[in-house]
């Protein structure tokens, strides 16, 4: 069977960072592996399934005066198999999502 397949929004950056994610009756943590400024591909303590939406904590290093807690107020998996899943951002304040470009253009230096 023929797997369909979308363009992505933005270039994945290969990093590794911690990030939380909050369900229905749950907590999970786990870290995340390809990042752009559309989602990212993690693994994760607690499974998921394609079309769960939850808010998102995503640990980044932080500059000075900045958190280091980047808050994405809903994430929708896309895609899951095991303890990995594939994430895309669908609401994060403007505020977060500068901070997201910021490190994004930063990592392809």
């Amino acid at each position: 069977m023929a797997k369909n397949y979308a363009v992505r929004a933005g270039q994945r950056i290969s990093t590794r960072h911690p990030f939380l994610y909050h369900g229905e009756g749950f907590h999970g943590k786990g870290h995340l592996w390809d990042l752009s400024i559309s989602g990212w591909r993690a693994t994760g303590d607690h499974p998921v399934k394609p079309g769960m939406v939850m808010p998102v904590d995503i640990e980044l290093p932080s500059d000075e005066g900045e958190s280091k807690h980047l808050l994405i107020d809903s994430a929708i998996v896309r895609w899951s198999s095991g303890r990995d899943a594939g994430w895309e951002i669908q609401t994060i304040s403007e505020t977060s999502r500068a901070r997201l470009n910021r490190f994004l253009d930063r990592a392809r230096d």
